[in-house]
């Protein structure tokens, strides 16, 4: 025979259940974001330096970066070329107004998904936040009863 508090219990446990699946959704998805946020980052440094790199001649001195906030002092060989990743480790040589125009292609997909993973990191925030609220207040509830039956 089933009471009313063996169904509350139950639904107690689903919601427990599902906010620990929902944390762990939200922990991924954060994740996912910033992963994507790095990428912006790295697209439009590339952007920003594919665009000096147009106003540029062969010869002219610049410093290219080295990382960890280090750069090399170098003469351009070739302003007009560049060689660019491709994806699966593969790079071709380009000229830097298609650079450009692939960088550009690159940070509207970048956006998009941006985009998409924030509106379900949203979302399942908003469900985290019900469940949450549901299941304080079935705990309020049955606290409240168990109470009044003492």
């Amino acid at each position: 025979m089933s009471t009313p508090q063996m169904k509350d219990e139950e639904l107690v446990r689903q919601l427990a259940t599902e906010i620990r699946l929902l944390e762990g959704s939200v922990s991924a998805l954060q994740s996912r974001l910033e992963i994507v946020r790095g990428a912006i980052n790295e697209v439009t440094l590339a952007h920003a330096t594919l665009t000096g790199l147009a106003t540029m001649q062969d010869g002219d001195e610049t410093l290219v970066p080295a990382g960890a906030g280090s750069y090399i002092r170098m003469k351009l060989a070739d302003s007009k070329k560049l060689v660019m990743g491709v994806g699966a480790g593969a790079a071709i040589e380009k000229d830097v107004p298609k650079s450009l125009e692939e960088l550009k292609g690159r940070m509207d997909e970048l956006d998009q998904a941006r985009n998409s993973i924030q509106q379900q990191l949203d979302q399942t925030l908003s469900r985290y936040q019900q469940d949450r609220e549901a299941l304080e207040e079935l705990l309020r509830s049955r606290s409240g009863t168990q109470q009044r039956a003492s």
